[in-house]
């Protein structure tokens, strides 16, 4: 918070933006990074209203101070993504003043002898913080356990949980051949293109929703109709009788 109090009234002359800041500041880390209190919790702190909150954010990114930063950060302690606040990180370099020097005399110049920053690149004093701030090496482990977490929820954790078709989907290549084989098609005939033709179909039918062997019943079955529906294109009109017997239905 002490880098906030310094920074010069030029560099940011909103004074609602800086009451945003100062407020933003002291949930961030020691050094600057980490800062998640919600619009709601900044309204509370400033008196501000929420959408002035946010413009005031908006303007404080445009002028550098602050930036986005691991996101991951709030995934820790809220389940929900449409309720986890965006994490910034404090621009605490780039709004740095420098600290104030002793004269002959030995007194501060700084006001009422107190120096705002350190020299150096020393680190600055720790601010207490609600966020509970972690290590980067913590931070690191954080942010995999989250993107393991995101991976493992677009998987299908046994054979009987039924989910909607995704993009990342993989057929098991045992359950797929299996259906092949009752279906009477052969080994070879799942090609890429009918399988990214087939999820596509699916992904818009949200509704639609199976486990991961229903999903390859689905697929031998769209690929038996596709290769009917191939095979007659190019062959002279049919009679009814002999539609049937290529399994396609009139």
């Amino acid at each position: 918070m002490s880098w906030a109090l310094s920074l010069p009234v030029k560099t940011l002359k909103d004074s609602s933006a800086r009451h945003v800041l100062l407020c933003l500041a002291n949930y961030a880390g020691s050094n600057g990074a980490g800062a998640f209190p919600s619009a709601k919790t900044l309204t509370d702190d400033t008196g501000l209203s929420e959408r002035t909150v946010r413009i005031k954010l908006d303007l404080l990114e445009e002028c550098g101070l602050i930036v986005p930063g691991n996101q991951a950060l709030a995934a820790v302690y809220i389940d929900r993504h449409d309720r986890r606040p965006v994490v910034y990180d404090l621009m605490i370099k780039r709004g740095a003043v420098v600290a104030p020097r002793e004269d002959a005399t030995g007194c501060s110049l700084g006001q009422n002898g107190v120096q705002p920053t350190t020299e150096r690149g020393a680190a600055t004093a720790p601010n207490t913080s609600i966020n509970h701030q972690l290590t980067e090496q913590q931070q690191r482990e954080i942010s995999e356990v989250v993107a393991e977490q995101d991976r493992q929820a677009l998987e299908p954790q046994d054979d009987r949980q039924r989910f909607p078709m995704f993009a990342e989907f993989v057929p098991s290549p045992e359950a797929l051949q299996a259906q092949l084989k009752i279906a009477g098609l052969p080994e070879d005939c799942a090609t890429d293109d009918l399988i990214a033709r087939f999820k596509g179909f699916f992904v818009a039918k949200t509704a639609v929703v199976d486990s991961a062997a229903g999903w390859c019943f689905k697929l031998a079955g769209w690929i038996k109709r596709e290769r009917a529906l191939g095979s007659t294109s190019t062959e002279e009109e049919l009679p009814a009788g002999d539609w049937a017997s290529k399994g396609v239905r009139l």
